[in-house]
């Protein structure tokens, strides 16, 4: 029995870190669009437009258009524990993320109907899948929360896009989500010593979302740009959680269901032709993210059903793109985002440290014929974030320290038109 009690515990702890894991967005699904900061939804004008704005595809010059892009995130965090901490949480002082790149993708492709005003798209990306994987795992102060995190959703997106005329369009689509998650940590005793191990892995069923978008370009300078991409629940059932002893005694295992849910996303954006070679575009993006007000857990010992608090709040994002045509085959472009956390002080733990960011980015395009090649590099700064507030720790679990974020970005995209 008391094993028992130990691993639903465990599993209880896990599954809230699951529901911190959605705060792992990722915007980096074209590589024009990531050198501009992700300031794309008013622009949309190459395959990528089935993630940034699908209602531009009724636009598209060539009959088929197919797009690649991959991006290769290097994310990199430091903890100092807070002091006083080390007395529950015995371990290092100090420590650090391992090495780890992650690479989300997007992948388009788009048919115009030949003297028609309608468009087909077809994209498949990754805009929720990041990790946490602390090195040293065996001496990391907060083991007994997370050693490795991982959350990847997956998304199809088939779209329908209508232009009513040479101003506006309009799209329609769905998008079918299925979220893979892996979550590991290490049992301890009071005093510190590592006992054992814990880990959940699993597959979701899959969720269905709507998702819309609008463009409307008054005249060749200006052109206003709306996407929406509703919310998913995905379903975790009956998935398998797995509790190790290295005394060498007969590990556990048991089953927990759950529900993951992933915001709705709603951009406005704004682009405005300075010159024939410069144009500039704002965007703001909300995110509904207060659906993760609360989890909850449902496990095969009836007693243990409980529901946890998590207390996210919706937030907007600011994104500045600029472009320049040096010629018929060069683009420059830039950007700056202003992204604002979701996730309160009390939630922020070894599996998602989040915090306000400031990102920078640049990269070019090359044209020629029927392909198209982009690169872009962003820079994700992370303001420094600490869970103590006025001399008092604000960690649910009472595990409070500074966290020190940085993450590098590198896009590349490949397109070519048919």
């Amino acid at each position: 029995m008391i094993r028992q009690f130990l691993t639903i515990g465990l599993i209880l702890l896990t599954l809230t870190g699951t529901a911190a894991a959605g705060g792992f967005n990722i915007y980096e699904m074209g590589a024009r669009a990531t050198a501009m900061g992700g300031a794309f939804t008013a622009t949309a004008d190459d395959a990528s437009a089935i993630f940034y704005n699908p209602a531009a595809l009724a636009w598209q010059d060539s009959e088929w258009e197919v797009s690649g892009n991959l991006s290769l995130i290097s994310p990199s965090i430091k903890f100092a524990l807070a002091e006083g901490t080390e007395t529950l949480y015995p371990g290092d002082e100090r420590s650090q993320t391992a090495d780890a790149i992650f690479p989300p993708a997007g992948l388009y492709t788009s048919w115009k109907m030949k003297d028609k005003p309608v468009a087909f798209g077809l994209g498949f990306f990754t805009p929720f899948g990041l990790g946490v994987k602390w090195d040293k795992p065996e001496t990391f102060a907060g083991r007994s929360l997370a050693t490795d995190s991982e959350i990847q959703g997956l998304y199809l997106s088939p779209m329908v896009s209508f232009a009513a005329n040479d101003k506006l369009a309009v799209s329609v689509g769905v998008h079918f989500v299925k979220t893979h998650l892996t979550l590991e940590r290490i049992i301890t005793l009071p005093l510190g010593q590592n006992v054992g191990g814990f880990k959940l892995e699993g597959a979701s069923g899959v969720g269905v979302g709507t998702a819309a978008g609008l463009m409307f370009r008054p005249n060749p300078k200006l052109s206003v740009g709306v996407n929406y991409k509703g919310g998913v629940t995905n379903e975790f059932r009956d998935q398998d959680a797995d509790l190790s002893f290295d005394s060498g005694a007969p590990g556990i295992s048991t089953r927990v269901s759950a529900d993951l849910k992933f915001p709705t996303i709603v951009t406005g954006a704004v682009r405005y032709e300075f010159t024939e070679q410069f144009g500039l575009e704002f965007d703001l993006v909300w995110f509904e993210w207060s659906v993760f007000d609360e989890v909850e857990l449902d496990f095969e010992f009836d007693p243990f059903d409980t529901i946890l608090e998590e207390n996210y709040e919706d937030v907007f994002q600011y994104r500045v793109g600029a472009e320049y045509k040096l010629n018929e085959k060069w683009r420059l472009m830039g950007g700056f985002v202003y992204d604002n956390s979701p996730q309160p002080v009390e939630s922020v733990s070894p599996l998602l440290p989040d915090a306000d960011r400031r990102d920078y980015s640049l990269g070019a395009t090359w044209s020629s014929g029927l392909w198209e090649v982009s690169a872009g590099y962003m820079l994700v700064d992370f303001l420094e974030r600490s869970t103590v507030e006025d001399g008092v720790g604000q960690n649910l679990d009472e595990f409070n320290g500074t966290y020190d974020t940085l993450a590098h970005i590198l896009s590349l995209g490949v397109s070519r038109d048919f």
